[in-house]
């Protein structure tokens, strides 16, 4: 659907309402219109004002990618090491672009982040205003506003410091763009739809799914393949000079996240994805929910509303959600990886309440009144205040400070001055304690920022923390093999390695922590040292010693 003189379908004056009726009873007076926008705007600040804290420790591997390429190392975790372990180049050049501004890192991808998140609230009103008809723009707005703008996970991962909510915003562009435009015969619109699906994947690489998704349905339209070829081409433009640079560079045709990643079982990502997909479900506002259910009415009582568009979306709504529970899920606060999916399942609401027809013909007899779109606006913001008292443990640790980023920060500087600038040290957090150390060499035993650990096959699994996505590969035996002057266990401020674990169970941290303790020469080549950094604090870590 074209954007352009949308309500001169059916009058010649764009500033009437286009109804059958008198327009008053199906309008939306502006002041209880205002009144809702204001209640939207009230507890959109509110989620702000309670996740203000939050700051994820991965934030930090791609601020420290981003500080030595700014320090003409170029993209990389340690110097003259080629890893790619950041998992968005756009967001990762977006940050490198904006260190001009002599803001602190943080303050820069915090920056990146809420402005993400207020470009899909413009997105949503200029989507609905250039969208449909006059009378229904605001409730069409209001609606995509109450269920987007005042979600909270949506809302902590723009404080959060990824490049979730940029992710979120891109997405919502192309998928809303591909429902509008996806049933006409438009070269430029579809090349244009190629170029912003090419941003995306280049923000997050799992996107490529929807890219897929919109070519066959493309496809599936037009009965030709000229419109996706088209959007081929418009994606090849922007993505293909960026693909064929980052394997050149890095060596590997993709991201080392994604070796990384790989290891755990089938039946335990799907047992884990499945409950990730559950506990998402019952966590206000349970916007899943509403979308499914509409969409069910939709299929079932709306024959009218069930267009190729529709089609397209629902096959949009079904890869993500499949893909999300083959993954695993995410072992992050606030349902990163299910936030990005809230305005496709809002969409869904839409088409069922008004009449979006993909070739630009607004039919209001087919139009429900505005009492339904004003039903669901209230409901959906009931369920947002209830967001206030969620007792989700994924919520509530997005309402803090990130544990592994607080700490990491404190021992990353400790290290940053007491340790060598020639220290080659390893350890599991490869976030706030290696960005804040820059002059220092890092192992990430978890495989992250290393090629040998994330292309580990056979994995063994030894440890509880194996379990969790992003967390099953390392090595010990290579990570001793490098000799590293310092060897930090477990969490940031490290532990102390047990070396009995009786049937696996003890040891509750990592791979490579299991591995090295097991050495029987550990001992004897390194030493554990303990310095008491603030009252609550120890630093935990083994030393090598000098006559090794």
């Amino acid at each position: 659907m074209g954007w352009s003189n949308m309500s001169e379908a059916k009058t010649g004056n764009p500033t009437e309402p286009i109804v059958g009726t008198n327009a008053t009873t199906r309008s939306i007076p502006w002041s209880i219109g205002l009144a809702l926008f204001l209640l939207v705007g009230i507890i959109a600040v509110m989620g702000l004002r309670q996740h203000r804290e939050f700051f994820h420790d991965d934030a930090y591997i791609t601020l420290r990618y981003a500080n030595q390429w700014q320090n003409g190392q170029g993209p990389v975790w340690n110097e003259s090491e080629r890893v790619e372990g950041y998992t968005s180049f756009l967001h990762l050049a977006t940050l490198y672009s904006l260190q001009s501004l002599e803001l602190t890192p943080e303050t820069l991808a915090r920056i990146v982040g809420v402005l993400s998140y207020l470009s899909i609230g413009i997105f949503i009103v200029g989507f609905s205003f250039r969208f449909h008809t006059t009378y229904l723009r605001i409730p069409l707005a209001l609606v995509l506003m109450a269920s987007i703008m005042t979600s909270f996970p949506l809302i902590a991962w723009s404080w959060g410091g990824l490049e979730t909510s940029l992710y979120t915003f891109l997405l919502m562009v192309c998928i809303y763009l591909f429902t509008t435009w996806c049933s006409r015969q438009s070269n430029s619109k579809h090349l244009t739809l190629g170029i912003l699906f090419g941003l995306t994947v280049m923000t997050r690489p799992e996107a490529v799914l929807f890219v897929a998704v919109s070519i066959l349905a493309l496809w599936a339209i037009h009965r030709s393949f000229k419109p996706s070829l088209i959007l081929v081409l418009g994606f090849c433009l922007i993505y293909l000079p960026y693909f064929l640079w980052r394997w050149n560079y890095y060596g590997e045709p993709l991201p080392n996240t994604y070796y990384a990643k790989l290891g755990t079982p089938l039946y335990k990502r799907l047992q884990d994805g499945f409950y990730y997909l559950h506990t998402f479900v019952r966590t206000a506002p349970w916007l899943p929910l509403v979308a499914i259910g509409c969409w069910l009415y939709t299929l079932f009582k709306q024959p009218d509303r069930r267009t190729a568009a529709w089609y397209s979306l629902s096959a949009h709504c079904l890869i993500g959600v499949i893909y999300i529970v083959w993954t695993g899920g995410d072992h992050m606060p606030a349902y990163r990886f299910w936030t990005p999916l809230l305005p496709v399942f809002t969409l869904l609401i839409a088409y069922t309440l008004f009449p979006i027809d993909p070739e630009g013909n607004s039919d209001d007899s087919k139009s429900l009144s505005l009492t339904p779109a004003m039903v669901m606006v209230s409901l959906l913001l009931s369920l947002s205040f209830l967001q206030f008292l969620s007792a989700d443990e994924r919520m509530l640790n997005a309402r803090q400070a990130d544990p592994a980023g607080a700490t990491g920060k404190k021992i990353g500087t400790y290290i940053s001055t007491h340790f060598p600038d020639d220290s080659l040290i390893a350890t599991n957090s490869a976030g706030a304690v290696a960005f804040f150390a820059p002059q220092k060499q890092f192992i990430d035993m978890l495989g992250l920022n290393d090629r040998q650990i994330a292309k580990r096959e056979n994995v063994p699994m030894l440890t509880y923390w194996q379990q969790f996505p992003g967390h099953s590969k390392g090595d010990g035996r290579y990570v001793i093999s490098r000799e590293p002057d310092y060897i930090i266990l477990g969490p940031a401020q490290g532990t102390v390695g047990k070396i009995e674990n009786k049937n696996r169970q003890n040891l509750v941290w990592f791979l490579s922590d299991q591995e090295i303790v097991e050495q029987t020469d550990f001992l004897q080549r390194y030493e554990l040292k303990q310095v008491q950094i603030h009252d609550t604090l120890t630093f935990t870590y083994y030393q090598r010693k000098q006559s090794h």
